[in-house]
């Protein structure tokens, strides 16, 4: 495509580049199309998929064939997208996406669905997916996504944003080429196993003691909690298991 249309900060429509008003016509005819098909697509999607992940993936789908209809390259990609949430869709896209990264754009998320497959796709719900294309990091090792692919049952939202979490602390400074599959697989279990851990502890807690004023601060002893898992783990020279767990979970209920 090789020019992009924006909107300045007075809300005007500006086109990047020195154009020609041949170029000029044919940026103003590809964005009208677009204003065509985004809202059909999306709006067939819904029908059939409803808000599902799935809505996401096979929108994703579509997206592709537009980057390779009009031509758009990976650097360009991100204003595209942007491109479609301010001048094609007619859905409220309210979610802070920053300015920058690809990665964040709700477009550029469900064109990197699409790019897996289906079967990996519906083992987490788009929540869960956004969480883990939000964090580079945990997904920079693409073995996840096979670990992914062969959870027989689906893993809860809660447990999953304390596994991103858990992820993320324990991959600082980590090097995960130098662990085998099983050995990496493993390790995916054993956050996961700590973070479903948290879970069930804190919910006793909480109904044990109802009253307690450290129900509110539940994040800050979730962090706790998994530093002193990990911490324990070196000292140890152990995997995670349910004796860690339950020191760690004594610790940060001091």
């Amino acid at each position: 495509m090789g020019h992009i249309v924006a909107l300045d900060d007075e809300g005007h429509l500006v086109y990047e580049g020195l154009l020609s008003s041949k170029e000029i016509a044919t940026i103003d005819e590809i964005l009208n199309a677009l204003k065509q098909e985004i809202p059909q697509i999306e709006s067939d999607l819904e029908e059939t998929y409803g808000k599902s992940v799935l809505y996401k993936y096979n929108l994703g789908k579509f997206l592709g064939s537009l980057l390779t209809k009009y031509n758009i390259s990976a650097s360009e990609r991100r204003k595209f997208w942007d491109e479609i949430k301010t001048f094609a869709t007619k859905e409220n896209r309210i979610r802070n996406e920053g300015t920058n990264a690809e990665t964040r754009s709700f477009y550029g998320q469900c064109y990197r669905l699409s790019q897996f497959d289906q079967e990996i796709v519906e083992k987490l719900s788009w929540r869960q997916w956004q969480d883990i294309l939000d964090r580079v990091g945990n997904r920079e090792d693409v073995r996840i996504f096979e670990w992914i692919r062969n959870k027989r049952e689906k893993i809860r939202e809660d447990d999953w944003r304390e596994f991103e979490k858990g992820l993320h602390l324990y991959l600082k400074d980590k090097d995960t080429s130098v662990f085998s599959d099983d050995e990496l697989y493993d390790i995916y279990e054993s956050i996961l196993s700590m973070s479903q851990y948290w879970r069930i502890a804190f919910a006793q807690f909480s109904k044990d003691f109802p009253n307690s004023a450290k129900i509110k601060s539940k994040g800050r002893r979730s962090k706790k909690y998994q530093a002193t898992c990990f911490q324990l783990k070196r000292e140890l020279r152990k995997s995670l298991d349910d004796e860690i767990f339950e020191k760690a979970f004594e610790s940060a209920m001091a």
